[in-house]
């Protein structure tokens, strides 16, 4: 049986060590297995991914994109630099890839921040994922498994719920082609993202205003899920184009 527990953070603004925090607000109850949900947002807080938009200089191409979709000039230059591509966009929004991931803003947030100010995602949130993972396995022994989250927008639903950037000591994406369900038909292209399924259970405590929780510890997840294998963006995605939702309206390929 899965449980989860949150783990309260007073919030932060500036570069932190987040192991340090995680021993401090966990310490000796880590356990072999355990599963360690964090947020994007947060740990790209503790790498010092925060940027003020006064110091931002928008080119022309930001300029043209704020003027047609009604933006701070500043944060298009932003999602110009963050993004692999900009896909579209609707008033307020621009919607973009970003290591894979279609994503508004490329992820760009500004809630939970000093106001001016905006949080980047984390550079390498793969790498960050497998070296907090090592660093705990160091200091205390135990081998966990480490999902960053971020929140998440899906096709016609309405609210957010939770989608993993980068995983570490998991399997995050069982491969399920080639099983067969219950009435004997043989699975041709399901696949079942299991750290997309932690990220949105972890997504109910984290919640999306002033809880601050930043991180959730789950527990009791299946052992045969542990392995020592990394994702990030690429290995969650598919390209674009082979999307069935971008496929079905039209798109085919970044335009020349």
């Amino acid at each position: 049986m899965l449980t989860l527990t949150p783990v309260l953070v007073r919030p932060k603004s500036s570069k932190f060590d987040i192991v340090s925090l995680i021993e401090e607000r966990l310490g000796g109850r880590l356990r072999d297995g355990d599963v360690l949900v964090i947020s994007s947002k947060f740990l790209a807080v503790s790498e010092g991914r925060v940027v003020k938009l006064g110091s931002v200089r928008a080119g022309r191409r930001a300029k043209q994109l704020a003027a047609d979709y009604r933006m701070d000039e500043r944060l298009c230059e932003l999602v110009l630099r963050e993004s692999d591509e900009i896909v579209g966009g609707i008033p307020g929004f621009l919607l973009a890839s970003k290591n894979g991931l279609l994503t508004p803003n490329a992820g760009i947030d500004k809630s939970n921040v000093k106001h001016g100010s905006v949080v980047l995602y984390p550079r390498r949130p793969e790498v960050s994922a497998w070296r907090i993972r090592e660093a705990l396995k160091l200091s205390r022994g135990v081998s966990v498994v480490v999902v960053i989250c971020d929140s998440r927008l899906s096709p016609t639903r309405r609210g957010t719920t939770g989608v993993a950037v980068a995983s570490s000591g998991i399997e995050a994406v069982l491969d399920m082609r080639g099983r067969k369900d219950l009435f004997g038909n043989v699975l041709k292209v399901t696949s079942q993202s299991v750290a997309d399924d932690l990220s949105s259970a972890a997504e109910i405590l984290m919640g999306e205003s002033d809880e601050a929780t930043p991180i959730v510890l789950v527990r009791g997840l299946s052992r045969r899920l542990l392995r020592n294998a990394e994702y990030g963006g690429r290995r969650f995605s598919i390209p674009i184009v082979e999307d069935v939702y971008m496929r079905s309206l039209g798109y085919s390929g970044p335009a020349s």
